[in-house]
């Protein structure tokens, strides 16, 4: 059987995302923007791993690690002809319906079925909405994921009785050694798929204590199938179906390739079969498709009401209202949008290429005192930690820059990164960060409040060891730098609480080249694209810094006539090397955005690398973060070139 017309448990959520991407997900000729995010992705967080380490709390397992689904099925038959058997990847067929068990233990004819998934869990409770006993919606693509297996396995094999389960990283468990997450290395083969090579002297002492918990999920699953998973009130036409009808439906249009009838609406908005900026202009847009089916006259390259920043279009689009153009025409648009979405509408529809500063921001930039401190923090939240007491996904900060801006322009540049495997590195970086930053009582600046949710966060861990005491100062620094809220929901603030530009980019400044994004690496290209000082200032060298003192950043494409955006200009560092992309894990072995960055750290961590390979990831992570802080520079600059 050609297994890519059956349905599969990744296939069946898809579908329940929208039954028509099922049609665009099989066809080579149309973008798919979500394979590679999704790898990705479970690269960053230790999804493979996870699924690894999961094996090895049922012992004695056969895996079966063909990707071939037919030899994967022969091979999991003959198996389950044993008594008592347990197969990892057991293949399962029932009519159009295909998945592969992640473990299978069988004792005669009761059967454990374990999803294993990277992800955070607390307690049972968290898997239900806080009213109503509905499931809750981040948790019901894992749960309809089992419960979608647990329906075929019991069609395909009707004299089991089968127990599901959901194997998560347990956040009330801490690791009780070192060194667990490399005993699982990734590896990404020629043939372009990954894999989890293991030390082969794993031992029950080398594993320590279980961080993973299988969760009994018959009840919810159950629930799933009777239709009591969400509120009915809340329900779409497809979520009012019966469970097994839905699910029939879908695999019998994927097995005759039809297209699922098209409704269009908010859900479109995250559509991955848009080809918008794909390397392949070739392939088609999915998304347009769709669209075009519904409206004939619909433009892809008309702004869409999607585009509008942070607006929730689902009133509009139940008008058939979907252009800006219409929106802004609308007699109701003024109660719609709020200031900033307005001025993003009329100074699209109106062609503008002016910025728009709201001059507060220039009463707001007099209160800030130099030096000017801009900050920038990567970091990362593994399912499997590195080090003896820690828990699933506590926060790891590996990297920091910060560059100071003097009263008389001079610009210093400060970096720090954690290099070394299956080490800790969260108290030493507050270290050495409180060393850069408290020389002086300048301003602080964030792009964003992630710096201040890690720096609390690193707090916390601080205060729950054994000798928290020793780390007494640094925790009271920490406060001095940032907010919070007590037990009592008081916000307080500390005397240098950062300054967080983002807000103040929301508040006070647009450029129609951002297109209504407020990200740094929206805003720095549109004050590329109009800035006198900024062309003049950094179409020479930058002349300081670690890593971008000899750059030009301010350089035109002669493709378009506008200036690059800076990040694309970031050198390829791994070019000197014998590396190709596939083992580098990264889009052209660029570091272009945090998503990039954790996966640097991670590949850095878990992954067999020489010392010459190590040190070029580590360059590229100080590259990207020196111009993330040097881009917060650049945005200051442009302003205080305005006052």
């Amino acid at each position: 059987m050609d297994s890519k017309n059956y349905l599969s448990k990744s296939r069946y959520k898809l579908a329940l995302e929208c039954p028509t991407k099922l049609y665009y997900s099989v066809r080579k000729d149309y973008t798919n923007k979500m394979d590679q995010d999704e790898f990705m992705m479970a690269l960053a967080e230790g999804g493979f791993q996870v699924g690894e380490l999961a094996k090895y709390y049922y012992p004695d397992g056969r895996d079966i690690k063909t990707v071939d689904f037919n030899e994967a099925l022969a091979k999991t038959n003959k198996l389950l002809h044993n008594e008592n058997v347990t197969i990892y990847e057991a293949a399962i067929q029932f009519d159009k319906f295909i998945i592969r068990v992640d473990v299978l233990k069988k004792q005669g004819n009761e059967i454990e079925l374990i999803e294993v998934k990277a992800k955070s869990y607390d307690n049972y409770e968290s898997f239900f909405a806080k009213k109503g006993g509905y499931i809750a919606k981040p948790w019901r693509s894992y749960l309809y994921d089992v419960a979608f297996q647990t329906m075929v396995t019991q069609h395909a094999f009707p004299d089991w009785e089968i127990t599901p389960y959901l194997m998560l990283a347990d956040k009330n468990k801490t690791t009780s050694v070192n060194g667990l997450n490399q005993l699982f290395i990734v590896e990404k083969g020629k043939n372009g798929y990954t894999s989890v090579k293991t030390n082969p002297k794993i031992t029950s002492d080398l594993l320590g204590d279980n961080i993973l918990t299988a969760v009994n999920v018959q009840e919810i699953v159950n629930q799933i199938w009777v239709g009591d998973d969400i509120d009915p009130r809340k329900k779409t036409i497809e979520e009012q179906k019966e469970f097994i009808a839905r699910a029939t439906e879908y695999a019998e249009h994927l097995f005759d390739n039809k297209k699922y009838n098209i409704t269009i609406g908010a859900k479109c908005k995250k559509c991955q079969f848009r080809n918008d900026n794909d390397p392949d202009p070739l392939k088609k847009s999915g998304f347009e498709e769709c669209w075009k089916s519904v409206y004939q006259n619909f433009d892809v390259n008309t702004p869409h009401i999607f585009d509008i920043w942070n607006f929730r279009s689902g009133k509009m689009l139940d008008r058939s209202i979907y252009t800006q153009d219409e929106l802004y025409s609308d007699s109701n648009a003024s109660k719609l949008l709020n200031p900033r979405q307005l001025l993003q509408v009329e100074k699209t529809i109106n062609n503008s290429v002016e910025e728009d500063i709201i001059p507060d921001l220039f009463t707001e930039m007099k209160s800030w005192k130099y030096p000017l401190h801009f900050i920038d923090f990567e970091t990362s939240m593994m399912a499997i930690p590195f080090t003896k007491g820690r828990k699933p996904y506590e926060q790891t900060a590996f990297q920091f820059s910060c560059h100071t801006l003097f009263e008389d322009g001079t610009v210093k540049h400060d970096e720090w990164i954690s290099k070394e495997r299956g080490v800790f590195p969260n108290y030493e970086f507050v270290k050495e960060l409180k060393d850069v930053l408290d020389k002086d009582d300048g301003t602080i600046f964030k792009y964003s409040n992630h710096e201040n949710t890690v720096l609390r966060q690193v707090q916390r861990q601080m205060e729950s060891e054994p000798n928290s005491d020793d780390f007494a100062e640094l925790i009271t620094w920490i406060d001095t730098i940032t907010n919070w809220k007590d037990e009592n929901k008081i916000r307080h603030a500390g005397d240098r609480d950062m300054i967080d530009l983002l807000k103040c980019v929301k508040q006070y400044y647009y450029h129609p080249a951002m297109k209504g994004s407020n990200s740094i690496k929206a805003v720095l290209p549109a004050i590329f694209s109009t800035s006198a000082f900024i062309e003049k200032r950094y179409s020479q060298p930058v002349g300081f810094g670690h890593n971008l003192s000899e750059k030009e950043l301010w350089k035109i494409d002669p493709k378009t006539n506008t200036p690059y955006a800076p990040y694309k200009l970031l050198p390829n560092i791994f070019d000197d090397l014998d590396l190709t992309m596939d083992e580098l894990f990264l889009e052209n072995g660029e570091i272009q955005d945090g998503g990039a960055a954790m996966v640097a750290f991670g590949k850095m961590q878990f992954t067999e690398m020489s010392d010459t390979e190590r040190n070029a990831l580590s360059n590229a992570l100080l590259q990207y973060c020196e111009l993330d802080t040097l881009a917060m520079v650049m945005i200051y600059e442009h302003w205080k070139s305005l006052e």
